[in-house]
């Protein structure tokens, strides 16, 4: 895909996601992930998915109080911009539904037990050298990293992979968003949620003659047979 839209072009949509501090390497192994981003920058490009394709600058500090808690300043949430098409949008949330639904994300069901509408992502560099989680909500997207300053350290085994190394910190975080109400577990994003597929219809038991018994039943019949 990289070869056939070119890497400008995606360089192009990187930043009108959110990416727009650090520098992107416009070569094709940028769709590898060799341009070294923040996470603050991941967290506002998947705030963008989950936005439904509107790009917010994040706030990072929403208002400063005096000592007895009298508010000061207080800073209003920055007006949305286009920065990817909507059902492109769309599209991906509902493929990253998958992985927490059946791919490397799926400790926030099965361990967290995290039942509201999620999508998110496990990333992990070469040599598990960083360990990557994002996950979205419809109100709320949170991100984690684990690595280290110097890309010449890494993990020795798979600890080092983001689903065992930056997923438990998201997981310990939406567990707590829900349990609060900070946000709400019956949101669901605009594209309609997958539903379990009914359980099959169970099969009908084997009648005698398509089993063993049958063919027990049909030995001893010709058994008596000759013995008469």
């Amino acid at each position: 895909l990289m070869e056939r839209v070119g890497p400008a072009r995606v360089a192009r949509l990187a930043q009108s996601m959110g990416v727009r501090q650090s520098k992107l390497d416009v070569v094709p192994s940028l769709a590898l992930g060799t341009s070294p981003v923040t996470l603050r920058e991941m967290v506002a490009a998947y705030g963008t998915i989950a936005n439904g394709g509107s790009y917010i600058e994040p706030v990072l500090v929403t208002r400063v109080e005096g000592r007895g808690g009298k508010v000061l300043q207080e800073f209003a949430p920055q007006q949305p911009q286009e920065g990817m098409p909507h059902a492109a949008a769309l599209t991906l949330v509902d493929a990253m539904r998958g992985v927490i639904d059946q791919g490397t994300g799926t400790a926030i069901r099965t361990r967290y037990g995290i039942q509201a509408d999620v999508a998110g992502k496990t990333g992990t560099t070469q040599d598990n050298t960083d360990g990557w989680f994002i996950l979205m909500h419809p109100q709320l997207v949170a991100g984690a990293w684990v690595g280290f300053n110097d890309n010449r350290v890494t993990m020795a085994d798979s600890w080092g992979q983001g689903a065992r190394s930056a997923l438990p910190m998201v997981g310990d975080f939406f567990q707590q968003a829900l349990r609060t109400r900070t946000i709400d577990p019956q949101a669901e994003f605009a594209i309609p949620r997958p539903r379990p597929a009914p359980p099959p219809a169970p099969r009908p038991r084997p009648r005698p003659q398509d089993a063993l018994g049958g063919i027990i039943d049909n030995f001893i019949g010709r058994l008596f047979r000759q013995l008469r």
